[in-house]
C-alpha cells in the first residue's frame, strides 16, 4: 500500500451507529452534504425520514422461540431516498464477478457505496449473527492486498475486509432474505433535498399506513402494525402454555430482538423518537413535539419490558413482563394517534 493510499474518499466521515443501515445512510448524506440544517442529519433523522418504523410479530407455539418480533420495514434505504427526493435504486445480481466489478468501479471513482453484507460472513466480525439486511459503506480497495475498506456502524474506524469475505457476505442467503449483492445506486446527487414539510409528512404517512392498515400477512401466525401489538398483548397471558418448556428460550430471544432492534434497546423506537424531535424543531410543530415525547416514553417502555423479562426464573419473568407489555401496547396506539394529528394539519401529498 502506498503512502498516499487513503481508506476513505476525501471528505468522508464515519461514526459508530445504533443501527447499521441508518448509520450508513447518515454517513452518505453527510458525505454528499445533504441536510436541512447547518449540521449533518442525525442517525435518527436518517431512520425516521424513511418511514421505516413498523411492527411485525410471529406467535407460533410449534416454533422455538414461540414469539419473534421485528420493528422496521425492509424498504428503509429506498424509502429514505424517495422521501428526500434522491433518485436511488437497488442494484442486485447473482453474478459475484459482475457485482465486484461494479463496486470496484465506484470505489476507483472515489464514490463510497452502500452495500448489503451479512456480518456472519465478514472476516472482521467473527461470531456475528446472520443478517442480510446489514449495511456497510465500502470506501476504498487495495487491489494488491485483496482488501476492501468498509465503514461499519459497529466500529469507530473503517475496517479491512478481504475481497473474498465481502463477496461471500454480499452473496449470503441467510435471514431474512438473499442479499443478492445488493448495492444502493444513487443516480445523481441532488443539489438540495425535498421540501422538509413534504418529506416529514411522507415519512409519517408511511408509518401510519403501515401501522393502521398493514397488508395481509403471508403467514397465518404473523401479525403486523398495531394489530401485532394487540395480538402480542392478548397472547401474553397464555404464553407459558403455548411455549411449554421453551418459555425461557422464548423470553431470551424476545429480549434479544428488542434490545438489538436499532441498538437503542427499544425496537428502533429510540431512533424514531430522535427523528420526531429533530422534525419538530425543523418545522416548529408542537404536534410533532408531543409525538416525540410519547415516542420517548414508548422506547423507554420497550426497554423496561425487555429488562422485566430478563430473569432466570422464566415463570417470574413472564409475570413481571405482563404489565409493561400492556403499557407498550397502549403507547404504540397513542404514538400513531399523535402522528395522525400532525398529518391532519400537514397531510402528505401523493407522489
Amino acid at each position: 500500500m502506498s503512502d498516499s493510499f487513503s481508506v476513505t474518499p476525501a471528505g468522508f466521515r464515519h461514526r459508530v451507529a445504533q443501527h447499521a443501515a441508518s448509520g450508513a445512510l447518515r454517513d452518505l448524506l453527510e458525505h454528499h452534504r445533504l441536510s436541512y440544517v447547518p449540521e449533518p442529519l442525525s442517525e435518527g433523522a436518517s431512520f425516521g425520514f424513511s418511514g421505516a418504523l413498523d411492527l411485525r410479530v410471529r406467535i407460533a407455539g410449534a416454533a422455538i422461540p414461540a414469539i419473534d418480533v421485528d420493528g422496521r420495514a425492509p424498504t428503509l434505504e429506498i424509502e429514505l431516498c424517495r422521501h428526500l427526493g434522491i433518485d436511488a435504486r437497488w442494484r442486485t445480481t447473482a453474478n459475484a464477478a459482475a457485482a465486484w466489478s461494479a463496486l470496484r468501479a465506484e470505489l476507483d471513482a472515489g464514490r463510497p457505496a452502500l452495500v448489503r453484507a451479512d456480518p456472519a460472513a465478514l472476516d472482521y466480525r467473527p461470531g456475528a449473527r446472520p443478517d442480510t439486511r446489514h449495511a456497510v459503506v465500502a470506501t476504498a480497495h487495495d487491489a494488491d492486498a485483496g482488501i476492501v475498506w468498509v465503514a461499519d456502524g459497529a466500529f469507530p474506524e473503517p475496517q479491512a475486509c478481504s475481497v473474498r469475505a465481502l463477496a461471500a457476505a454480499r452473496a449470503s442467503d441467510a435471514w431474512p432474505e438473499p442479499a443478492r449483492h445488493g448495492r444502493l445506486e444513487i443516480a445523481t446527487r441532488p443539489q438540495r433535498l425535498a421540501d422538509p414539510c413534504a418529506a416529514v409528512a411522507a415519512a409519517l404517512d408511511r408509518v401510519v399506513r403501515a401501522m393502521r392498515q398493514p397488508p395481509r400477512p403471508e403467514q397465518p401466525h404473523v401479525r403486523t402494525g398495531l394489530a401485532a401489538a394487540d395480538a402480542l398483548a392478548a397472547a401474553w397471558p397464555g404464553l407459558p402454555a403455548v411455549a411449554g418448556n421453551g418459555l425461557g428460550a422464548t423470553l431470551a430471544a424476545l429480549r434479544e430482538r428488542i434490545c438489538d432492534g436499532g441498538r437503542g434497546g427499544a425496537l428502533y423506537r429510540s431512533l424514531h423518537a430522535r427523528f420526531l424531535h429533530d422534525a419538530a424543531a425543523l418545522l416548529g410543530s408542537p404536534q410533532l413535539g408531543h409525538a416525540a415525547l410519547i415516542c420517548d416514553d414508548l422506547a423507554d417502555s420497550w426497554r423496561t419490558f425487555a429488562a422485566a423479562i430478563d430473569d432466570e426464573d422464566a415463570v417470574l419473568a413472564h409475570r413481571l413482563g405482563g404489565p409493561w407489555l400492556g403499557r407498550v401496547c397502549a403507547l404504540e396506539h397513542e404514538h400513531i394517534t399523535a402522528l395522525e394529528e400532525h398529518l391532519r394539519i400537514h397531510p402528505a401529498v401523493a407522489a
